[in-house]
Formats: structure tokens, sequence, C-alpha cells
């Protein structure tokens, strides 16, 4: 750590402090204290160690957790300066003692304050959501910045992503239009990460801006982007991939595909309205064509023009069908049904929803699904180009 306390009360940052003082308290054994739990600490450098302040053995203190290495130091020093170059105030490594947590960076904005983190260990996310809350409690958003090490490309627009990663998508700053943030201190560069939507479990799609960081202003972090046009293309190989993939014998697939067999129906042949994309915020653990497909073959294949269905009718049968274990289908049902309306398949007034004549599309083959897919999400990412908030609200 980079802040501690003297003999006299002093608050001292220690990368203010030239080489010369850091070996003068080194040599004079200067006492510093821990602003946390009030017990002893020492200066450790050298020409591989960045200076830091450091517990004596057996500490107990939540700050003592084997120090943070070169590459979280470096970075989160550096994060600190760049911060430190616009109008608010930046403090390093600030203690919070009503919850018992510090800060890698603490901002304030006028009224606006943040916690800045520069996350390079992988940690739980029950401890990630601790600290949260822990911030949220006090009226403080979080900014989770990632070590760039667990930055994992697979393609130009794919990226793997597991359970870790998926904590801070779902912390993102902006709660209608997640991002991810990652830093990399040995090049000095900022990586985001835009329009995230899930692929396969453990892939998503999104638009990759990488930036020098002294090239960065602190509210181009927060910028939107136009969604790529290279997305309707990669949703295209996703789709053709779940009608054509062969079927293994075990998985939420199988399940599916067992499933609309016994209802009538084969996966390779349902609608394309089955497979819409799905923004990160309303991703849930349940496959995005899962539940679609469910929600189609027993609540919209069969309503005809002017039929009326209301929106808690969609909501239970979703939730009867997953039973005690289901997720919050609310953020995925609307954005779902709000596509729907765009599309022109249904009308939303209020709570009702209402089939318009508009034809649902069944195919016969796997050929005319495949050739229908294209003509389908031609359509959809026009319409989407035509209203931006098609597929990000």
């Amino acid at each position: 750590m980079q802040r501690a306390i003297n003999k006299t009360g002093e608050s001292i940052l220690l990368f203010r402090h030239s080489q010369r003082d850091i070996m003068t308290w080194k040599q004079e054994k200067s006492i510093f204290y821990c602003p946390m739990c009030k017990e002893r600490v020492i200066i450790r450098s050298g020409e591989k160690v960045v200076p830091h302040f450091s517990h004596l053995p057996n500490a107990d203190c939540l700050l003592s957790g084997g120090g943070e290495g070169l590459y979280h130091e470096n970075g989160k020093l550096q994060l600190f300066k760049w911060l430190s170059r616009f109008n608010m105030q930046v403090e390093l490594e600030f203690y919070f003692p009503e919850i018992s947590q510090r800060a890698d960076i603490f901002v304030r904005i006028g009224r606006k304050k943040i916690a800045v983190e520069f996350q390079c260990s992988r940690v739980s996310q029950e401890e990630i959501w601790q600290r949260i809350q822990g911030y949220k409690s006090l009226g403080i958003e979080s900014l989770w910045i990632l070590g760039a090490q667990h930055l994992k490309r697979k393609s130009a627009y794919t990226f793997q992503v597991n359970q870790f990663l998926d904590t801070f998508v779902r912390s993102s700053p902006q709660r209608d239009y997640q991002q991810l943030f990652f830093y990399d201190p040995f090049l000095s560069q900022i990586v985001i990460l835009h329009h995230l939507y899930p692929l396969q479990t453990s892939r998503l799609f999104a638009k990759q801006l990488i930036y020098p960081l002294h090239r960065l202003h602190f509210k181009h972090l927060f910028q939107r982007e136009k969604l790529p046009y290279e997305f309707r293309s990669v949703w295209l190989k996703e789709v053709y991939r779940l009608r054509t993939q062969a079927a293994s014998s075990y998985g939420e697939k199988f399940k599916l595909r067992r499933w609309l067999y016994d209802k009538g129906y084969l996966l390779q042949h349902l609608p394309s309205i089955c497979f819409l994309p799905m923004p990160y915020q309303a991703s849930l653990n349940v496959p995005y064509f899962k539940w679609q497909s469910e929600l189609f073959v027993c609540c919209l294949a069969d309503l005809k023009t002017g039929d009326v269905i209301k929106r808690d009718q969609l909501k239970k049968f979703l939730y009867r069908l997953y039973g005690k274990d289901a997720p919050d289908f609310s953020k995925a049902l609307q954005i779902y049904l709000q596509l729907l309306q765009q599309l022109g398949y249904v009308d939303i007034k209020s709570s009702s929803i209402i089939r318009t004549k508009q034809k649902i599309t069944c195919y016969t083959s796997s050929e005319q699904a495949i050739l229908g897919d294209q003509s389908f999400f031609k359509h959809f990412f026009t319409r989407k180009k035509q209203n931006t908030s098609m597929i990000t609200t």
C-alpha cells in the first residue's frame, strides 16, 4: 500500500517522496502506522520492488493480504496520476471506516462519489458484491478496471467470458449500456469493451476500443458507441451454429430439442424470432434461444390476429416452467416484447400484448430456415439502424 500515518499523525503517500527520503526513513527505522488497523507498518523497496508500506508478519488486518504486486501497484499509481489531471478531487487508497473498506482511488465530481478499483487478482463473486454493496451503502458508485491479463480475445469481435468477468459486467456504471474496462500498466493502455452480447456460455460479442492513457479523458470512458455493422454477420453465424450443430446427448440444448420434439417442433425449423439477440443486461443463466423458443411454442404460436395475452401470463409461464430456481425474467421479457413490437408481430398496450396480422414463419427445412434467417436478420438490423434503441433499451 502507498498510504500510511507517521508518528506525528501526518498521512504519507510514499510515491510522492524521493528515493532519498525513502532510504532515510528506512535507515532511521522511522515509525509508520496502517490507517485502517493502526498497527505498525514498514517500508519495502528495492530494484524490482515498487516502494510501498507493508504490515509485519502475522498482522491481523484486511489490508495485509500478501502484497499487491508490481503490476497492481504500478497500475494503481498510473491511474491515480491520470485521474488527477482532471477537474475533480482524487485521493489514493482512501479508507472508509464505516464499512472497513479501502478504495484504490476515490473520486469526487461535485456531489458524485466514485470508488475506482484496479482489480488484478481473481477473487470470488461474493467478495466483489460485498464491496460494491458496501460502497453503495455510503452513496458511492464503483468503477472496476480489470488487469489486462483478464482480457481474452478470440476473434475481432468475440471474447471469452467467465463468472469472474460476469460480475463486473453486471456492476457496470451504466445499467442500460454495460461495458468492461481493462488496463495494462506496462503499455499504459485502457481497453474498453462496448455492446456486450452473450453468444455461447463462455463467449460474448463486443466492440473493442484501445486508448493510450495520456490521450483519454475520464468522461470518455462512458461514451456510447454505435453497434458495429459486423454484429449482423456474427449473429447470423451464431444462429446458423445453433440450427445446424450436431446435437449432444446432454446440456440445455439437448433438453430443449427433446422438449420441442414432444411438442411437435424441431429446433432447426423454429421461426427466427426464437433467436433474437439479448444485450448482456438482459442475459440470464438460461440460454436466450431456450426461453425464447419455449415462450413461442407455449404462448405465441397459437395466437391469431387480434388475440390478447397479458404480460403477467408470459411471466407466470416462464416462472412455472423453471420452478423455484427460475431467474428474474423481467428485463429479458421486456426487451424481447419490445423487439417483437418493433418488428411488427405484436402491439403492446399497457400490460396487454396484442397479436398483429404479420405472419410468424415456421420453416419446413433447414435450408429454408437458413435463407429465412438471412432475410429476417437483414430486416432486423435495418430496423435497428433506423431505431437505435431497438436492442439497447
